[in-house]
């Protein structure tokens, strides 16, 4: 939702809210997009609003006046589901305060929600340029996110990993699995998916793999090769074991949790909520 044409993403495309582009759709009508969806799940208990995908490479002053107009009209609709706020920077955790003037956290603390049931949305890879795109995983998770927590410490806020990933390496296991430690141990985050699953993927990989088709973490995919797919050498021997053991199947999810229950039988779980 960076750009009117969804076709055009993530490099092209007119940027929503630029006055200076008579293509560009306004602050008010992406504000009042979001009110019209707001109103078709609010009674959805099921459904978070992330409202916006990786945006960089645009003023974070409009960023952040996209975002309080797709607050204010989803409030204002009557809806109370959790809202998901991404960052300049392509919401990267690691870039959160890098910047200058114009680093996410000089702005994204004064995004107001009359109901405090919005997080920030963090992207996280850990290969060299944090792009996901690569094998080899080499960055270090509580190093680079230790910036991006002592800023939600200080506003209190609290920060949703809607993706991260890694690949099959004996170096990715040992950071992924640091990463999802390091979430646990910090209650600043509420809550991470892992990217991606989906029978949309087939033998392709979403990331992570130097473009080798390796697979997802889709359960039951194959390689391309027809071997073991990252469902079988990442999700399985990695990520599942950090899947809490309770976690809220019902209710409104919110900043503060909701009431835990067992995990239910099906360990293809790929959400964590607090």
């Amino acid at each position: 939702m960076r750009y009117n044409d969804p076709s055009s993403q993530p490099f092209s495309g007119s940027v929503i809210g630029n006055s200076s582009d008579p293509t560009a759709a306004t602050t008010a009508q992406f504000g009042a997009f979001w009110g019209e969806l707001a109103k078709r799940f609010a009674s959805n208990e099921k459904v978070l609003f992330g409202l916006m995908n990786e945006p960089h490479d645009m003023p974070s002053a409009l960023l952040l006046s996209n975002l309080q107009a797709a607050v204010d009209a989803i409030r204002k609709s009557g809806a109370k589901n959790l809202i998901i706020a991404p960052g300049n920077s392509w919401t990267g955790g690691h870039a959160w305060t890098q910047g200058g003037s114009e680093a996410t956290s000089n702005f994204l603390y004064k995004l107001v929600d009359p109901l405090n049931n919005t997080a920030v949305d963090v992207h996280e890879y850990l290969d060299e340029d944090f792009s996901g795109g690569h094998t080899a995983c080499t960055q270090d998770p509580a190093s680079n996110l230790k910036d991006l927590t002592a800023w939600l410490k200080q506003y209190n806020l609290k920060a949703f990993v809607t993706e991260f990933g890694g690949s099959n390496t004996t170096g990715c296991a040992t950071m992924l699995s640091d990463l999802l430690t390091y979430m646990e141990t910090n209650p600043e985050y509420i809550g991470w998916t892992a990217w991606a699953a989906g029978p949309f993927w087939g033998t392709a990989s979403p990331c992570c793999t130097d473009s080798t088709n390796l697979g997802s973490l889709e359960p039951g995919s194959k390689a391309a090769d027809g071997g073991p797919s990252l469902y079988d050498t990442v999700w399985l021997p990695v990520i599942q074991k950090h899947v809490p053991k309770q976690l809220q199947w019902s209710g409104l999810a919110t900043v503060s949790g909701g009431k835990l229950t067992a995990r239910c039988a099906d360990t293809t779980q790929k959400t964590r909520k607090l």
